[in-house]
């Protein structure tokens, strides 16, 4: 019986693996950094709040990815978190966006690069 268990548990816990983020377009880079590229389906903008603003694209298998671009209310060097705003500022729906960073334990991508790609 306990057998039977862990092998279920085994075959689900790779089930979930499989789909957590094989259908996407992901390139993985050796410091745990990802790259994700998709078409711009919405857009949740917290500046007026003094928040960030979230971006969900849609991959290429179908598969939506969130994009967290931070405050600019931040201690340090605004200018990064600037620079990203204006990208975001700058693309509409139905863009292709590329966006490269680390996930958050959301599963959220933190964007520390982000472009308007063709």
């Amino acid at each position: 019986m306990i057998r039977k268990r862990t092998l279920i548990l085994v075959a689900c816990v790779s089930i979930s693996a499989l789909g957590c983020h094989s259908s996407e377009m992901v390139d993985t880079h050796e410091d745990n950094r990802i790259t994700v590229t998709g078409q711009l389906v919405a857009v949740k903008d917290d500046r007026p709040a003094d928040g960030g603003v979230d971006l969900t694209v849609e991959t290429e298998n179908g598969a939506h990815e969130i994009l967290r671009v931070g405050s600019a209310f931040i201690a340090g060097d605004r200018e990064p978190v600037l620079a990203l705003q204006r990208v975001v500022d700058a693309a509409k729906i139905g863009d292709r966006l590329k966006a490269s960073g680390r996930r958050d334990a959301s599963g959220a991508l933190l964007v520390e690069r982000l472009e308007i790609v063709d």
